[in-house]
């Protein structure tokens, strides 16, 4: 087990590729065609899986969380002296049952190595980086792989699921400042009751400009962010279009207290009426769909969050 550096970035590419049996490429109405991996730019093999599989966007990615020391960290499981696994995680805090915590964001081991001990290795070390940063909790937001993680004493939370929404012009009170996300110490300790798909810091830090590539494609796509004050609490808000659904905007919400008011409900569906969404996507824990009220619709997708809690 080590840190990895940016050495690594070739190795790291690899592993996730390794994940893919097939490519596919979207055209302009989003219908997938599969293609090979040599005929994709950098911004379809994004597509794909995230920076993680192209060097081009994965190096830039793993310089700014080595960067963001103490916030993050990124590790390497050598067999034999090559790279067969890697691990990334975010250190943040928020209420419970989540607390101070460890967000195991990416775990993957190259195939063909699967069932060596490597993926347990880097559990185990960052196990212990997390005790040894007094965090409550080590968890994953988006567990793929429920056997593994019980094996390395993790016990499954609560389920997230997405559901659609219509924007819809209201007369609420509220206030809102446009305010660009700046360092997290501004919602350090919040809860993320929208929105949260990893930890409520990785997903401040993804919003962080400069954070994701610079893509022709996106340079129009909507995205605002807001301070809201409504009923004299606060709130941050980001509105950001979605990259294969262009037209809806996924909702992501900062707040000093979980749980989603129906004021603040009908704020955002204002705002998301005034930035010109045609539909907003609200990711919450199951328990909270009720308090979306009865016009939503399930878009289908979830993730299950598992938690392991340290002593």
């Amino acid at each position: 087990m080590r840190p990895a550096t940016l050495a690594d970035v070739p190795a790291i590419v690899a592993i996730h590729c390794s994940d893919l049996v097939t490519w596919k490429r979207w055209d302009a109405d989003g219908e997938a065609s599969l293609a090979d991996y040599a005929e994709l730019s950098p911004y379809e093999r994004w597509l794909n899986g995230g920076p993680w599989m192209d060097p081009t966007t994965y190096a830039p990615f793993l310089e700014r969380l080595l960067r963001l020391e103490g916030a993050a960290v990124a590790l390497v499981a050598e067999l034999d002296g090559e790279v067969r696994a890697m691990a990334e995680a975010w250190l943040g805090d928020e209420p419970a049952p989540f607390g101070r915590n460890l967000n195991v964001s990416v775990i993957y081991t190259l195939r063909g190595f699967a069932g060596r001990g490597l993926g347990s290795a880097l559990m185990q070390a960052l196990a212990d980086g997390s005790e040894a940063a007094g965090c409550d909790t080590l968890m994953v937001s988006h567990a793929e792989a429920p056997q593994f993680y019980a094996r390395c004493g993790f016990v499954q939370g609560e389920t997230w699921r997405r559901a659609r929404l219509a924007p819809r012009a209201g007369k609420t009170q509220y206030t809102a400042e446009p305010q660009p996300l700046g360092h997290y110490n501004q919602a350090a300790g919040w809860a993320m009751p929208v929105g949260r798909y990893q930890s409520a810091r990785q997903e401040w830090e993804r919003a962080q400009p400069g954070a994701e590539p610079a893509f022709e494609a996106w340079r129009d796509m909507k995205r605002r962010a807001w301070r809201l004050e409504v009923r004299n609490r606060p709130a941050v808000l980001l509105l950001e279009e979605a990259v294969r659904d262009r037209g809806a905007g996924n909702v992501h919400l900062w707040t000093p207290e979980p749980g989603l008011s129906r004021q603040l409900l009908l704020a955002i569906r204002d705002l998301g009426a005034q930035a010109g969404f045609r539909e907003l996507l609200f990711f919450v824990p199951e328990t909270g769909l009720a308090q979306l009220g009865n016009d939503w619709r399930d878009d289908g997708y979830k993730q299950q969050v598992w938690m392991r809690r340290l002593p």
